[in-house]
């Protein structure tokens, strides 16, 4: 099990368009994956429950891998949400 935290970039925070590319990348990773804000821990392989997690800019998540290829997709997750999730950052 991998663990790490990351600040969300994106001006609008996880809203419908970031959230469905972010959910579709992890419904791709083979691991179990959490993602924790606050009190509230949601399984964004959904991109029902990431959406009710209401994270915005400026949030710090924690995402939690688990399974053969944790380290992996922990860096895929990561990577994308660094990338801005198709989105500028103007």
């Amino acid at each position: 099990m991998v663990r790490q935290k990351v600040v969300i970039k994106n001006k609008s925070g996880l809203h419908l368009r970031p959230a469905t590319i972010f959910s579709k990348i992890a419904a791709g990773c083979a691991s179990d994956i959490k993602l924790i804000k606050g009190d509230k821990t949601v399984n964004p392989k959904s991109i029902l429950f990431l959406m009710s997690a209401g994270v915005k800019c400026g949030d710090e998540i924690e995402l939690v891998c688990s399974g053969e290829t944790a380290h992996d997709d922990m860096q895929t997750l990561i990577d994308a949400i660094n990338s801005g999730l198709g989105e500028d950052d103007e």
